[in-house]
């Protein structure tokens, strides 16, 4: 067993879990260290290409899924139906990136890019949340960092992980009720994966098709990156840390709400920087604080406190 998954909540985890955008990445990643435990890991990918891989690895299910495609998704839980084993954890990983000045950007891009990160994410966990419900289960959505920070050209899709973040909250609120686990894991690094890759392609794309209206300087230095982007990405490590993580909020029986995975201090720093400004901006908007330095380092030390007084373990495997 990996060192990992050595507290499980009991045998209702050895219920199936489905992986959302599982063909390759993290997802990918994820799918096999779930499936090497002993878990039916339904795993979720577009291309046939991929189920067709997928489908070779002992104990996974491929599912044919497009988390954009309310069909498909139906289809889905009723597949999780059919095979009669029940759900213990929906693990949304599914996503794209998109890198364009915001100004420039179409409306029908921001629409595609909320519709993969975060309505798809809702639509699955309506889908799945029936199961869920009767497991106790787990609900694991992947973020980034750029959800609590946030980039200039990587706009768009820091848009979409602050707002799967706030989502994320509010669901994990509603359902401490039923005794589920809700959790966000911000990955705080890049990882080796074509995600890279396929954000290049989107960018080349879309810059062949639109002239830009006036952030041509940004643009042309966005397309000149990308080699060097793609190039770099092979050379990421892989995300074990975030495997860490994710297997803690599955499994341990007092799951953290937010994890963030960082391979530096310089991520989680950069990370960190963008809520606490704003923080700060919301107590100076007056003009005068609201509350003294005092009295926001005290609130900062009793939410510490709050936090790191819960029940833990390292979760980065130290047992």
């Amino acid at each position: 067993m990996p060192i990992w998954v050595q507290e499980e909540v009991g045998m209702k985890s050895r219920e199936p879990i489905i992986v959302t955008g599982a063909s390759t990445g993290i997802g990918r990643a994820i799918t096999e260290m779930l499936a090497e435990d002993g878990h039916l890991v339904y795993a979720t990918a577009r291309k046939k290409a991929d189920l067709e891989q997928l489908a070779e690895i002992q104990r996974v299910d491929p599912i044919k899924l497009d988390v954009t495609n309310p069909a498909e998704v139906s289809r889905a839980a009723a597949i999780v139906m059919k095979r009669g084993k029940g759900l213990y954890g929906l693990v949304n990983n599914a996503g794209i990136g998109m890198s364009w000045p915001l100004p420039e950007l179409d409306v029908e891009d921001l629409e595609h890019i909320l519709g993969v990160n975060l309505y798809g994410v809702h639509r699955m966990t309506q889908a799945m949340l029936p199961f869920l419900l009767k497991s106790r289960g787990r609900i694991v959505n992947i973020g980034s960092i750029s959800g609590l920070s946030c980039g200039t050209l990587l706009g768009p899709y820091c848009i979409s992980k602050h707002a799967l973040g706030v989502y994320t909250e509010v669901l994990a609120k509603f359902l401490k009720t039923y005794k589920m686990g809700v959790s966000i894991i911000d990955v705080g690094a890049p990882f080796r994966s074509e995600v890279v890759k396929t954000e290049a392609e989107w960018v080349r794309r879309r810059a062949s098709k639109h002239a830009p209206i006036f952030m041509e300087k940004e643009i042309s230095e966005l397309l000149m990156s990308l080699d060097k982007e793609i190039e770099s990405a092979k050379r990421e490590p892989t995300p074990e840390v975030v495997l860490h993580a994710v297997a803690d909020a599955l499994f341990y029986k007092h799951p953290r709400l937010r994890y963030c995975p960082c391979i530096t201090k310089d991520y989680l720093r950069w990370t960190l920087k963008g809520p606490i400004t704003r923080a700060v901006q919301a107590n100076l908007s007056s003009g005068k604080p609201a509350i003294t330095r005092d009295e926001m380092h005290a609130l900062m030390d009793r939410i510490w406190d709050k936090e790191g007084g819960k029940p833990k373990r390292g979760w980065y495997g130290q047992g």
